[in-house]
Formats: structure tokens, C-alpha cells, sequence
């Protein structure tokens, strides 16, 4: 089976890049997206895509723990890597309030890399904790690729979230949600991506494992259900 983890934070793992990139291959990793939780990772995330260019698609963002990071050259300099990289994502980005009940300066950050998406036409890689009121009101204004990271809302938010032809990811930290199956099963299958958020909340070896949980949940064949993961990624995320 081959994998694209459409979460991953390459900028911090501890390996060598190259060793990195060979123990992905060595779990069936073929593509990933490298994503942004900092503002220092933006130099590294984009020497990963420059390296390893097949393999690695770029994601630039701000995550909402880390808000304060932000500065005058922000949307310019987020900017000038979207114009660099033509296939760079924006994210991961979003509302989270379990670091901060406030989430004013959030919005400031996000309304930013929302217009930039929505400017040029990049998908959004959406982290959302505590916070799906906030978010509901930006539903009708989010490229329509965008995807949801480590999906944790309900039944009905993700049938809310469907209408407007977004991807959901989930990892292995999914099986931990009460209901979790009953939600798995509500999600339209072409919708459905995964990602192992290393070095977070799962390794990219747990990825083999998350596809045959889903598939026993789908009561799919293990094969045909990572072939699809996979291409419900390239449908996604690459821009032919």
C-alpha cells in the first residue's frame, strides 16, 4: 500500500532530511504535506519542497498557539512563498480555544491567510479545537478543497461541512472520539483523507494500521481503500 499524508511537521523531526525522507518511503509514504506551525518553519518547510519536489508539497501558516509570531512582513512574506511554490497549501491555520478563550487575534491572522487562499486559489489546512462556532461563519467563504485536520466534530458538522465540498483527514488519535465510527461512516467517502500529524500525534509508521481500521469500519478491502485515500489526496491537493 502507498500513502500521502496530507499532515505532517517535517521542520520538526530531529533526523537528517534525507534520512527522514527514506524512512517515510520505507513506510509507504509517497507524498506528504509539510506544514507550517511557526513562522520559522516557512524556510524550512520550503527547503523540503525545493529537495524533494515529487514527494513533498508545501503548506505556509500560522497555527492559531502560536498568533504572537506574527509581524508586519507577515502577509507579505507568506505571500512571496505562495507566488514561489504554485502547489503550496496555506496552513495549518484556523481558531483553537483551548490555549486562548480569545480568539480576536486568531481572527486577525486568519482572515489574512483566508484572503491569500481565496486570492490564489490555494486550499486551507484548518485546525479547529473549541472553536466551531468561530469557523461556521467562515464555512461559505473557504476554498472548496480546504480541509479539515484531525477532524473532531460531530455528525452533523460534518455533514454541515460536506455542502460546501471540503476534505475531512483524521489519524490515529480519530479511534479515541466517542463515536467515532458512527462519524467515520457519515463522511462521503471521496472526502476522506489521512495524515499522521508526526511527530505529534501519531508516526507515519501508524499509517499502514489507520487505513485498516478504516476499512474494517467501511467494511472496504484494505488495498482498494488505500487507493482511494491516495487518490482522494491527489484530487485535492494537487493542482494539474
Amino acid at each position: 500500500m502507498q500513502f500521502f499524508d496530507t499532515h505532517i511537521h517535517l521542520a520538526d523531526f530531529k533526523q537528517e532530511p534525507q534520512e527522514l525522507m527514506a524512512r517515510l518511503k520505507k513506510a509507504g509514504v509517497e507524498k506528504c504535506v509539510c506544514v507550517s506551525a511557526h513562522v520559522r518553519d516557512w524556510p524550512i518547510v520550503a527547503e523540503f519542497a525545493r529537495n524533494f519536489a515529487f514527494r513533498v508539497v508545501p503548506a505556509f501558516g500560522l497555527h492559531p498557539w502560536y498568533v504572537d509570531e506574527f509581524g508586519a512582513t507577515f502577509e507579505h512574506d507568506l505571500e512571496a512563498y505562495l507566488e514561489e511554490f504554485p502547489a503550496a497549501l496555506i496552513g495549518e491555520c484556523g481558531f483553537d480555544r483551548l490555549k486562548n478563550t480569545d480568539v480576536t487575534a486568531q481572527k486577525k491572522v486568519f482572515d489574512i491567510e483566508l484572503d491569500l487562499a481565496r486570492r490564489y486559489h490555494r486550499p486551507l489546512l484548518l485546525h479547529t479545537v473549541k472553536a466551531d462556532d468561530v469557523m461556521q461563519k467562515y464555512d461559505a467563504l473557504l476554498p472548496q478543497n480546504s480541509v479539515f485536520h484531525s477532524f473532531s466534530g460531530s455528525k452533523e458538522r460534518a455533514a454541515q461541512l460536506q455542502k460546501f465540498g471540503f476534505y475531512f483527514a483524521v489519524n490515529q488519535k480519530f479511534w479515541g472520539k466517542k463515536n467515532a465510527n458512527d462519524i467515520l461512516k457519515s463522511i462521503a467517502q471521496d472526502r476522506l483523507l489521512i495524515e499522521s500529524d508526526a511527530p505529534y500525534q501519531s508516526d507515519v509508521e501508524d499509517l499502514e494500521e489507520l487505513v485498516k481500521n478504516i476499512a474494517k469500519v467501511l467494511q472496504k478491502d484494505e488495498k482498494e481503500t488505500a487507493d482511494k485515500l491516495y487518490l482522494n489526496a491527489l484530487e485535492a491537493l494537487i493542482d494539474d
